[in-house]
């Protein structure tokens, strides 16, 4: 049966000088990778597909360099946009929960629909460009929360978000759509 490895980017080197988009992994979130990348799942993987972000070309590119997997960056599987970063470590974790959540609207941060079926329409072409086959996606745990919502037919919350890893594994049955395990499969 093939399935679809979804993986959260590992723990980076926060630099507020750059944007979020440029942080790169931590040499802590390199040797948290490896337990994940080690994992014999990936021999049944073909390719492996990650966001635009250092971060997740990072964490996708350990994985592949231990299986000789090849690498495709997908920008539909980049992370829920946010256009401000003038805001508080907790302001931050407020707005993006209440978003997440649906309980406020800001207009800085990609509506969460546009979102889904931005997420939703690259998994699906990737899915097609590999019929039968098992494959990779590294992304961020924003975005990630928003698809995992699609597919569970409800928002998550603000500690559901939060309560991804870095790294996470999900394995998601490509045939059924249903979270086999990993973030967010004890909520079925």
């Amino acid at each position: 049966m093939p399935k679809l490895y979804m993986v959260n980017h590992s723990a980076v080197n926060i630099d507020y000088s750059l944007p979020a988009e440029r942080w790169t992994l931590s040499p802590e979130g390199i040797q948290l990778m490896m337990p994940i990348a080690e994992s014999t799942i990936w021999s049944k993987v073909k390719k492996i597909y990650h966001g635009p972000e250092s971060r997740a070309a990072q964490t996708a590119m350990i994985i592949a360099r231990r299986w000789d997997l090849s690498l495709a960056t997908n920008r539909g599987l980049r992370e829920l946009e946010i256009r401000s970063s003038a805001m508080e470590r907790r302001q931050f974790f407020d707005i993006i929960g209440d978003h997440l959540e649906g309980k406020a609207r800001h207009a800085f941060i990609e509506d969460i629909e546009v979102a889904t079926q931005r997420f939703v329409r690259s998994i699906s072409q990737i899915v097609a460009l590999h019929p039968g086959q098992s494959v990779g996606i590294v992304s961020n745990a924003r975005i990630l929360t928003v698809f995992y919502g699609h597919l569970l037919g409800r928002r998550l919350t603000r500690d559901e978000w939060q309560s991804l890893r870095t790294p996470d594994l999900s394995v998601i049955d490509l045939q059924t759509l249903e979270v086999n395990s990993g973030f967010f499969s004890d909520l079925k």
